[in-house]
Order: structure tokens, then C-alpha cells, then sequence
């Protein structure tokens, strides 16, 4: 079912409603030129895709966005305290202590500046393991309502999942918490 408009990329829809609108929005992106005001002039709109209730612009980000991407810089870290700055705490819930117990994959709340290479070299130096894998994710913000308004919202984080070597470990609970 993909069909091409005058050059354009093979169109996929999941359904024919999907198809049909997709090959308008393609039709007026590739509409031809007309004369407006003495002048020719190709009227080029974002191609718009609409399916039920979902609809999607596509369109390429301009250039200012993309060179304001390039210039931001990453967080530095003081140096003598920025390895126990980046990691906040352990996270023990049900699903921490299963990733723990089965694939030795430890879960940390750390602060939401902190990239990959920054995570993995904290644990290393901290808690003097090798990490094999480093994954983080930014969960969805929840809000507190009241009277159907939003009057507060738990605070933002980065979780970091850690993947330690074969045989290597961390003691969460050590019996001198001022050896380490």
C-alpha cells in the first residue's frame, strides 16, 4: 500500500484513513507554484497527519535550535566532592532488589545533571567496583491535585541502573558507615 507522490519516500500507514491523509498532507507539500501579486509563489505547508483523535506536524527544526543544541555545555562537577555530588542514594523497592538479586544491577537516585560516563566513573571510584553497563532514565514528573488543580509536584530526578562485573558487589548496609 505505498505509493510515492511526485519523488517523495514510500508512504506506510496502519490503516487506509491513515494512507488517505498522508497522500493529501504529501499533495499540499508538493503543491505547485501559482502566481500571487505578479510574483510565482509555492505555498508550502507542514505535512499534517490526522487519525482519530491523534494529529502530528512534521517539521525540520531550524537552524538557531540546532546550533543552540551544539553550543550547551555539560554540567562540570567540583572535583574534590563532585563524586559523592552526582550520586544521591540507593533505590531499594521491590523491583531494585529483584534486578539485584537476579542480573547484580544496582538502582541509584543521582542527580539529573549527571550523564553516563560521569554515573560509571562515580561508582567505580566510590564503591571500588568495575560497572559493565550504565542505564538512566528520567521518569514523568506526578503532580498532586486538589480541587481538579495542580498544587504540587514530587521532585525531579535521574534514576541510574548500575551493572557491576561478575562477583563484584556493593554493601548497602555496612556495619561501619565511616570505613567507606
Amino acid at each position: 500500500m505505498a505509493e510515492t507522490v511526485r519523488g517523495a519516500r514510500p508512504l506506510k500507514a496502519n490503516c487506509f484513513r491513515c494512507f488517505v491523509l498522508a497522500l493529501a498532507a504529501l499533495a499540499a507539500y508538493w503543491a505547485p507554484k501559482v502566481w500571487v501579486s505578479g510574483s510565482l509563489h509555492q505555498e508550502r505547508r507542514p505535512e499534517l497527519v490526522t487519525c482519530r483523535t491523534q494529529s502530528r506536524r512534521v517539521q525540520l527544526p531550524n537552524v538557531q535550535n540546532i546550533e543552540a543544541r551544539r553550543q550547551t555545555k555539560e554540567h562540570k562537577f567540583d572535583e574534590d566532592g563532585g563524586m559523592y555530588d552526582i550520586i544521591k542514594y540507593p533505590l531499594l523497592t521491590e523491583k531494585a532488589c529483584r534486578l539485584l538479586e537476579n542480573y547484580n544491577i544496582y538502582t541509584f537516585l543521582v542527580d539529573r545533571r549527571a550523564n553516563k560516563p560521569q554515573i560509571r566513573a562515580a561508582i567505580e571510584t566510590i564503591f571500588d567496583v568495575k560497572v559493565v553497563k550504565c542505564n538512566t532514565l528520567i521518569p514523568n514528573s506526578r503532580y498532586t491535585l486538589a480541587f481538579g488543580q495542580k498544587i504540587g509536584r514530587k521532585s525531579l530526578f535521574k534514576k541510574a541502573y548500575v551493572q557491576l562485573e561478575e562477583g563484584d558487589s556493593i554493601d548497602l548496609f555496612p556495619d561501619d558507615p565511616e570505613a567507606i
